[in-house]
């Protein structure tokens, strides 16, 4: 008999979003996220979410989770991630670990990254086995739970501020120091980042002495 593999069927109380219609690639408005003020490496990215390099170069190669910045432009390029695009990196992570197959996370993905990233704040994911339910209220939570089925959770606001708490800590390219990253969409060399770095330290010593 063939294993019964979660199938995606996403649904929301938001009446901008329609049912099923929201991963069949129909388009709905969404507010806008505003420019992302950081960037971060691949190498961040992957550890942040809890995935191999090689695993996020192949999603990025295939255009499964693309960086949002700095796309690749070949071998040896760099590329930048947003803090949203981690968060959906790691819903990715949780969801094929669940047992989700690709097909239907890669629709979820679709999902979420049409959302804004204060609204994937609000957002759980659950599962029950056949489906793949995104919830957005106690109420639809709720009637999940009552269905008698075994379920399971991906709270993607638990993870948000997860991945916010873990990024604190980590190496980033300021994007308002350096907007040209964005908006050339070049990735940057080493000797540039090398830079980044030297003067994003001296901005940190220079704090730490005004405190002192």
């Amino acid at each position: 008999m063939d294993e019964i593999r979660p199938r995606l069927r996403i649904w929301s109380d938001d009446p901008a979003v329609g049912d099923d219609d929201a991963v069949q690639g129909e388009l709905f408005a969404t507010p806008e996220d505003s420019e992302p003020k950081r960037g971060y490496r691949g190498t961040v990215a992957s550890k942040v979410a809890g995935i191999t390099y090689r695993q996020l170069d192949y999603w990025a190669r295939k255009q499964i989770v693309e960086p949002s910045i700095t796309p690749s432009h070949g071998s040896g390029s760099r590329r930048l991630y947003s803090f949203k695009d981690v968060v959906i990196l790691a819903v990715s992570k949780r969801l094929l670990d669940a047992g989700v197959n690709l097909q239907n996370v890669t629709a979820a993905i679709g999902f979420l990254t049409q959302r804004s990233t204060r609204q994937l704040e609000n957002i759980t994911i659950m599962c029950d086995g056949q489906h793949v339910h995104e919830c957005t209220t106690n109420e639809q939570m709720l009637d999940l739970l009552q269905s008698g089925k075994a379920v399971f959770a991906v709270s993607v606001g638990s993870l948000w501020h997860q991945i916010q708490q873990a990024l604190e800590g980590e190496d980033y390219v300021d994007l308002q120091t350096h907007p040209a990253v964005r908006s050339t969409g070049r990735p940057i060399d080493d000797l540039t980042a090398a830079r980044m770095r030297r003067k994003l330290e001296a901005q940190r010593l220079a704090r730490h002495s005004a405190v002192a």
